[in-house]
């Protein structure tokens, strides 16, 4: 096994690789998979080594887990593993990406986006109001939610979606339809604030760095820098401060306060635990589990069936097959999350983190090189939902729950993108 200090040297030849990608081929997706394995991995490991924080510990049913520093280090290394093979995958199949023939423009796209601002506007203002009284009517429902009703819950998220699709109506519009601009912004903002839940923060995570991308669009390397570093300091601060705010304490905190307290969490890496949930994961397969083979990623497709339906339908995620979340604070159950690499382990092994890691480098290639048909901000919208996506992904945790919230966060674009592609095929 390698050394804390081998695996941050070899991370940082693996960021000056990134880094070169980015200059380069104006790619910043290799970055953010290195950044998530420091922050979640070698910064969270520091963070405990230090003593400003402890080892995740979960008050499971009965408790099958011991966090130690050996541990810690066998899962570092899966994880470097794990980010070394996925980001050196995605970048050689990145390096002869073909010709793709573009089918739209800006013109085409105005068009469009003319014929059906009626129906984004309505839906938009739907989703307003529906988001905003949402999360009290399903409070009531928490129970119901492990009878079939997830994806009820789920609904409200596409108020992402939505302020993406908005906000392409909003810079859409003439520059002399001033007084409309600035209505529109109001809406825009008031979903910002709407979309903005302690309990949700994935979803406004998810939503955030989209739309930072679509904003970005096609700047110079040099604007797009200061873009993504500006931009990403305020969503990271706004992500940790929403941390805080999930515990009642904080919820009348000055700005001050609040501020101190999401740096503390910052310092302790407390939003940081994969590296805790790898850990974890070591000591569940094969002792307690057989490796999935696959089986995590199959029950994507299985996820869809409700379970009136089929009862027996097979649960998901380690801590319910092992039933670690019985008779856990009433129906809510608990879990670390193990980030995709963990995922990857808990299917075959460390032979399955190297095997669907180049899975995923040439199948998230793949997704990008699909962006490149479109020559107005559609590329930008599709690659920003890529890049975003990856994020609650290689968080890990239930993969078919994480493929669930992305389709019920995006399904409005996708809806979109399809109506826009019989449209153009009929011009």
């Amino acid at each position: 096994m390698l050394d804390i200090d081998i695996i941050e040297l070899l991370t940082l030849f693996l960021a000056f690789v990134g880094i070169w990608q980015y200059l380069t081929k104006s790619d910043e997706f290799p970055l953010l998979i290195i950044l998530f394995f420091y922050l979640t991995g070698i910064a969270r490991y520091n963070a405990v080594m230090s003593g400003y924080s402890k080892w995740a510990y979960v008050a499971y049913a009965y408790n099958i887990f011991e966090m130690n520093e050996e541990l810690a280090i066998q899962a570092l290394n899966y994880f470097f593993l794990g980010t070394a093979v996925f980001v050196i995958t995605y970048i050689i199949a990145s390096s002869n990406r073909p010709t793709v023939q573009i089918i739209d423009n800006h013109s085409l796209l105005s068009q469009f986006l003319k014929k059906n601002q009626k129906l984004i506007i309505g839906m938009y203002i739907f989703f307003l109001i529906f988001n905003a009284f949402s999360n009290r009517v399903l409070e009531q429902a928490t129970q119901g939610t492990a009878y079939g009703l997830s994806y009820f819950f789920l609904f409200k998220f596409a108020i992402g979606g939505l302020i993406l699709l908005f906000f392409i109506l909003f810079k859409d519009l003439p520059k002399d339809k001033i007084f409309l601009k600035i209505i529109y912004l109001v809406l825009i903002v008031f979903a910002s604030f709407s979309s903005y839940n302690p309990t949700s923060r994935f979803q406004f995570l998810s939503w955030t760095v989209a739309l930072l991308i679509l904003i970005v669009g096609s700047k110079s390397l040099f604007s797009k820098s200061i873009f993504y570093a500006v931009g990403g300091v305020v969503i990271i601060v706004a992500f940790m401060i929403a941390g805080n705010l999930r515990h009642r304490s904080m919820q009348n905190k000055d700005f001050e306060t609040t501020m101190k307290y999401a740096y503390g969490r910052m310092m302790v890496a407390e939003d940081q635990n994969m590296l805790d949930g790898f850990m974890m994961v070591l000591q569940v397969y094969p002792k307690h589990l057989e490796f999935g083979y696959g089986m995590e990623h199959f029950e994507i497709l299985l996820r869809p069936i409700p379970r009136a339906l089929w009862p027996d339908k097979p649960v998901g995620g380690y801590a319910n097959k092992l039933k670690l979340n019985e008779g856990m604070y009433g129906y809510t159950t608990v879990g670390i999350s193990q980030s995709i690499y963990g995922t990857f382990y808990g299917e075959g092994g460390v032979l399955g983190i190297i095997l669907f890691s180049i899975i995923y480098g040439i199948l998230f290639n793949k997704l990008f090189i699909s962006t490149r048909k479109y020559g107005s901000d559609m590329r930008y919208l599709l690659h920003g939902i890529i890049f975003c996506s990856a994020i609650p992904i290689l968080r890990g945790g239930d993969l078919p729950g994480i493929v669930s919230f992305i389709g019920m966060s995006f399904w409005p674009v996708f809806g979109f993108l399809w109506l826009y592609r019989r449209w153009l095929r009929k011009l």
